[in-house]
C-alpha cells in the first residue's frame, strides 16, 4: 500500500506536523503531495479510481460503480490522507474536485492520543494515526508498530 500525503503548505512550516513522521518511518511507501488549489496534481488526479482510497469523512455516497463492490483497506493499493488541521482539509477536499471521484472510507469508532493539537472533529485522528491505523488494517503489522512507537515518542513529547 502506497500512502500518499495531500499537505496542506502550513503544516509544512509546524514542527509538530505528524505527516512528517509518516514519510520518515516510511520513506519508500509514503509521498507527500503539497496542495495547490490552482493546480491538480497530476500523480494524484492519475491514481486508479477501483485502487485508491480517500480517507476522509462524509455524508456523500460511496463513489463506486453499483456494480461493484467497495473498495477496503485490505484491497486498497493507494490511500490518500489530507495532512492538515480539519478546517484546512475541509478546504482542500472541497476546493479540490478530483478527490471527490475516489472512494471514502471512514475510520470508524477511534480516539485521537495526539498531544499537541486537539483534534476539533470527534472521532479525528492525526496524520500518523490515521497511517498506523490503515497500516494494521492492511496488515503490515511490523510498518504500523514502528509508526505507532515513533508517533508515541513524538506525542510525549509535546505534552
Amino acid at each position: 500500500m502506497h500512502i500518499w500525503l495531500l499537505t496542506h503548505s502550513e503544516e509544512l512550516k509546524k514542527p509538530n506536523g505528524t505527516g512528517q513522521i509518516v514519510k520518515a518511518q516510511l520513506p519508500q511507501a509514503c509521498t507527500v503531495v503539497v496542495w495547490k488549489r490552482t493546480e491538480p496534481d497530476k500523480q494524484l488526479a492519475s491514481l486508479p479510481l477501483d485502487k485508491t482510497l480517500l480517507i476522509y469523512p462524509t455524508a456523500e455516497p460511496e463513489h463506486f460503480d453499483a456494480l461493484s463492490e467497495p473498495l477496503t483497506v485490505s484491497q486498497a493499493e493507494h490511500v490518500i490522507l489530507l495532512d492538515s488541521t480539519w478546517q484546512q482539509a475541509r478546504k482542500i477536499y472541497n476546493r479540490t474536485e478530483y478527490l471527490k471521484r475516489f472512494q471514502h472510507y471512514s475510520i470508524p469508532n477511534q480516539q485521537s492520543s495526539f498531544q499537541r493539537r486537539r483534534n476539533q472533529l470527534d472521532g479525528g485522528l492525526c496524520t500518523a494515526e490515521t497511517a498506523a491505523y490503515l497500516l494494521h488494517e492492511k496488515g503490515l503489522t511490523k510498518q504500523a508498530e514502528s509508526l505507532n512507537t515513533a508517533f508515541l515518542a513524538f506525542n510525549n513529547l509535546q505534552s
